[in-house]
């Protein structure tokens, strides 16, 4: 499996000699091929000229790996034209458009690729092609085949990034028989149960969802600024917020993955059941805050992916299955005839109330084999702390006997 280390490069002169040449390089094979598609449908794959002006400026083998990239963009382009032609374009893709240029407001985007062979790295420095011996902070996570890097300059925070994929032994499944279920949400970002737990486990997206709409709070000010001031649509203060919110989320959502994963591998649980949401976004019909929520805070995509990822590490399999009517069906009775108001929900068959969430999951369970027997279906809440996921903290003896001697006066 492939598997990318991040890190930061000191800063230096030739290094931006370097990047620009490699971006001058993709833009003009761009051009020449945005061109030639619209004029004649058919371009060069190999442009000669090009590589032999760039190739004593940013180096041979740097300059094949530009022009692959390059190929790599438009193959994907063609690939999906071919599916339009055919009918069989995927749903979620609604308009094709020739590669980009690697400009951004009228400036170059500065990045290079450097090929396996052309680099090495040590513990402290990066060597690199043109004589380059860079320092570079952050922890190399993988060890492995290494293969291309990647070298981009970050406006926001004013830094350059490396991007060194490394292939890595892919460990074997698990053996054991017992899935682990997990139904993802908005207020509850995930709600986890496998056969044998008395109680699900839920992650309340509270805390998080707080968060988001501080930042969210700020970036519309700061939009409001601009306008006001210059009429501008964006600064480097503005992509700073967007970029502050997306990560603190993605923080407490990796976290969330990771406990999830690490305690499905300790259990021995070797496959992940996800309960698959479709047309979620669609069909939302809520008040414009429910439906900001749904559409701009709700990265469900991402969360799939990031618990893929995590789960191949442990050799988990990650299953998406449908959990249709799950959240409308007593555990109990099977009765449709419910109540679901926020998180509650009642049956009116038999009278169970109960966590919606935890209905959901062990529903999901249920409808995919897992036995519900003597399952509690109030779940216990683990609350995000801006560090790691913890159970609400249990009640000092001064305040359990304040609320005791409450309860002895009504």
């Amino acid at each position: 499996m492939k598997r990318t280390n991040i890190f930061v490069l000191e800063d230096c002169s030739a290094l931006w000699e370097l990047a620009d040449g490699c971006v001058r390089l993709y833009n003009e094979i761009n051009f020449e091929r945005r061109h030639a598609y619209i004029y004649y449908k058919r371009f060069k794959w190999y442009p000669k000229r090009l590589y032999e002006k760039y190739a004593p400026l940013i180096g041979s083998a740097t300059a094949q790996q530009i022009i692959n990239k390059n190929n790599e963009a438009w193959r994907s382009f063609l690939a999906l034209k071919r599916l339009e032609k055919k009918g069989k374009l995927p749903k979620h893709i609604t308009k094709i458009s020739m590669p980009r240029y690697w400009k951004k407001n009228g400036k170059r985007k500065l990045r290079m690729i450097i090929r396996n062979d052309c680099y090495k790295i040590d513990d402290k420095y990066i060597y690199l092609p043109r004589g380059l011996k860079l320092k570079y902070k952050g922890m190399l996570k993988w060890k492995g085949k290494q293969g291309r890097l990647e070298i981009i300059y970050d406006e926001v925070d004013e830094v350059w990034r490396g991007f060194m994929t490394v292939e890595v032994e892919k460990p074997s499944l698990k053996g054991g028989n017992k899935p682990l279920y997990i139904d993802l949400g908005v207020i509850n970002l995930a709600t986890v149960w496998f056969e044998g737990l008395k109680q699900p486990i839920a992650f309340s997206g509270r805390k998080v969802l707080a968060d988001w709409w501080y930042w969210t709070r700020k970036i519309a000010k700061e939009q409001s600024r601009l306008a006001r001031v210059n009429r501008a649509k964006t600064s480097r203060r503005l992509r700073r917020l967007y970029r502050i919110r997306q990560r603190r989320f993605r923080h407490a959502v990796n976290a969330m993955i990771k406990t999830i994963v690490e305690d499905a591998y300790q259990l021995g649980s070797s496959k992940i059941v996800l309960g698959k949401l479709k047309n979620m976004r669609s069909k939302s019909r809520y008040n414009s805050k429910a439906n900001v929520m749904i559409n701009n805070f709700w990265s469900f995509d991402y969360m799939v992916r990031r618990l893929k990822e995590k789960a191949e590490e442990y050799g988990i399999e990650v299953e998406e299955k449908s959990e249709y009517k799950t959240s409308n069906k007593c555990l109990l009775c099977g009765s449709e005839d419910v109540i679901r108001r926020g998180r509650l929900f009642k049956c009116l068959s038999c009278g169970l109330e109960a966590n919606r969430d935890a209905v959901g999951v062990i529903n999901i369970g249920r409808l995919h084999g897992g036995g519900v027997n003597g399952v509690v279906a109030h779940p216990l809440l683990l609350r995000w702390n801006g560090m790691k996921w913890e159970p609400r903290r249990a009640m000092n003896n001064q305040s359990m006997n304040a609320l005791e001697a409450r309860i002895s006066r009504l």
